[in-house]
């Protein structure tokens, strides 16, 4: 119940910064920007506290549930609008970051699995560096996409000869692409690190005779084609035109973007439908098995 009512309290502080922000667009106020940060802020340390309960009083991890990563990348997303606030006063990064925090939060609360995933103990170290690399690899693709589309409509805007949202100016598209080829040499880190671990885990599991996951499996397939696809674009950037640059990064974020969501969809299915199948498995196993002895 204390739980439900301290999601309730940060969603609804994130929600009344990002009506705020949207204010912004329609009239000027010299206290707007300080109550906007005080809600955000005060969102953001009930949403620390929210998570510091599940992890100590539920018995729990951080990322040991669909749900729980879903709140997390929320939490993630809010440290960075939070600095840029801070850095960039006058550049609506809230318009942008804020929803994909309340979606994120939505989706974790709504259409996520809050079952704990499987204990597993093998490969421990590895499993935690795969996990925190793939939730960094989330948090970069949104931010990837928040700046790929601020690029997109600044050069539409710049070419209309209005630079502006509203009463709001985005920042120059010089300082746009170099954001986005930082987060895509970022991403590609982050994802090599995600998928060199993941491999490492599987061999663990064939090792030890566990489940392991299957190559073949549309997860494990998008990441990996992002990353060749991520791999290529980078070294063949520099042979394209310059002058196209800027928008190539852009459009390449917003489409990681893309494959990120098909991705959560995917997760966010199989956490209601494959983690029931798998749990009335064994139940129906262990009911066999039950049944069995009593027979003996």
């Amino acid at each position: 119940m204390l739980s439900h009512v301290g999601m309730i309290c940060f969603t609804a502080c994130y929600l009344a910064a990002f009506l705020l922000e949207c204010s912004r667009c329609c009239f000027r106020s010299g206290v707007r920007g300080a109550v906007m940060f005080g809600f955000a802020a005060a969102g953001w340390i009930a949403h620390t506290a929210y998570l510091y309960h599940q992890i100590v009083f539920q018995d729990g991890h951080l990322l040991s549930s669909v749900q729980g990563w879903m709140i997390a990348v929320a939490w993630m997303l809010m440290i960075l609008y939070l600095y840029l606030t801070v850095y960039f006063p006058k550049t609506p990064f809230g318009l942008f970051l804020l929803p994909l925090v309340l979606i994120a939060i939505g989706s974790g609360k709504h259409f996520a699995n809050a079952a704990a995933f499987p204990p597993d103990s093998v490969g421990q170290v590895w499993r935690m560096v795969h996990v925190a690399s793939f939730l960094l690899v989330t948090v970069t693709i949104f931010l990837g996409f928040v700046t790929g589309l601020m690029y997109l409509l600044q050069a539409a805007n710049l070419k209309r000869k209005h630079p502006k949202i509203g009463r709001l100016k985005l920042p120059p598209l010089e300082w746009l692409q170099t954001a986005n080829s930082r987060l895509i040499g970022f991403l590609i880190v982050l994802l090599a690190a995600g998928i060199l671990t993941g491999f490492a885990i599987n061999r663990l599991n064939m090792q030890n005779q566990n489940a392991s996951v299957s190559l073949l499996d549309p997860m494990v397939i998008v990441t990996i084609g992002m990353f060749v696809f991520l791999l290529l674009f980078t070294v063949t950037l520099k042979k394209w035109q310059p002058a196209h640059e800027g928008k190539r990064l852009a459009f390449v974020t917003i489409l990681c973007f893309t494959a990120m969501i098909l991705m959560l969809a995917f997760a966010l299915a199989s956490s209601s439908a494959h983690w029931y199948q798998k749990n009335k498995l064994q139940e129906q196993s262990q009911t066999s098995f039950l049944s069995t002895d009593d027979t003996r």
